[in-house]
């Protein structure tokens, strides 16, 4: 992997929790829960999702070690499962083996699927696991509307993330003290952005963009470490590209605490919730557009419906409810929006 390090310029030197512009560039609605996934294994573990076309799209559950297309039926506002797809073959796999599938994305660049796991330890018993560092390139035949088993790679980000500065030192770190850990996976102009649900410093968490090319082909690339404002003690769950930047799901940078670590540094209950914009050109500088409803589950993935210069339709899924219990999220674009 031949790869040159850069970070982006930290703006400010107060930490807001998401410092805000002066108005908000979209205005939130939640709509309801109008969508239903069906027949999905793991439901109840549901991580990632991502769909190339509005009708054909892949799942990720974070206990599982396949992947699972779905079938996207609008006028239903239903997604229906298909045949799982090992990412390990069966062989090497039992019934412990977990990638944690953390972030689904497509990319139209090169008509693949992204799938990465969290890249972070056992929760529970802080234990290494290479299932966990992987991340995945799953060429999708539009054509054919067909994932061809055969020509999944793998590669891991654990290189570069022992190379950062401001992630080094948090890789193999248990999950309950800040360690490392990916939660959210976007695409956005050929490049992949990794959301960090930790480390979270001084109020600031962390995106990585890189070039995929770099992580499968050995290409030379730049990547980039994005801080962005979210708060002490929070991090990312989750990352959308839209047009104008990006959509943040945050929640606790920290896991719970368990019986191998029953200290952890997490602020609270990890049961609030947040979506954020952000656009790289603000630097750290996010904008809080509002939290989502406490239902009991973890927000762990979002789905783009649909997209305009003034409105945005998406779906949230839960992890910990059942078949994800997909919550759909209004953004109407704020005229009045200082720029």
């Amino acid at each position: 992997m031949k790869i040159n390090f850069a970070t982006t310029t930290l703006c400010g030197l107060a930490l807001l929790g998401s410092s805000c512009a002066s108005t908000a560039p979209w205005q939130m609605k939640v709509v309801g829960e109008t969508w239903h996934l069906a027949a999905f294994e793991e439901s109840l573990d549901l991580s990632g999702i991502a769909s190339a076309d509005m009708r054909h799209c892949l799942v990720g559950s974070d206990e599982s070690f396949y992947i699972q297309p779905g079938i996207i039926d609008s006028e239903k506002s239903r997604i229906e499962s298909r045949r799982p797809i090992p990412l390990i073959p069966t062989s090497q796999a039992d019934k412990n083996t977990e990638v944690d599938i953390e972030g689904v994305t497509w990319s139209p660049r090169d008509s693949s699927y992204y799938v990465t796991g969290s890249h972070g330890l056992g929760k529970k018993k802080a234990d290494f696991q290479p299932a966990r560092n992987t991340l995945y390139r799953i060429p999708f035949n539009t054509a054919k509307s067909e994932i061809n088993p055969a020509a999944i790679r793998s590669a891991s980000l654990l290189p570069l993330l022992e190379k950062f500065p401001e992630t080094a030192s948090f890789v193999r770190r248990p999950l309950q003290q800040n360690g490392l850990n990916i939660e959210g996976l976007t695409t956005s102009n050929g490049r992949l952005y990794f959301g960090l649900r930790a480390p979270n410093i001084n109020g600031r968490g962390f995106i990585i963009d890189v070039d995929p090319a770099a992580v499968f082909d050995d290409k030379n690339d730049k990547p980039h470490v994005h801080s962005v404002d979210l708060g002490t003690g929070r991090g990312i769950r989750e990352i959308a590209a839209i047009h104008d930047g990006f959509l943040i799901i945050t929640g606790n940078a920290s896991a719970e605490a368990s019986k191998k670590f029953p200290q952890t540094q997490a602020p609270g209950p990890d049961d609030r919730f947040e979506v954020l914009h952000w656009n790289p050109a603000d630097g750290s500088r996010t904008t809080h557009l509002g939290e989502l409803p406490r239902n009991g589950g973890k927000a762990e993935g979002i789905l783009l419906l649909e997209q305009t210069t003034h409105t945005i339709e998406l779906l949230v899924i839960f992890d910990s409810l059942p078949g994800g219990a997909p919550l759909t999220l209004r953004l109407t674009r704020n005229q009045t929006a200082s720029n």
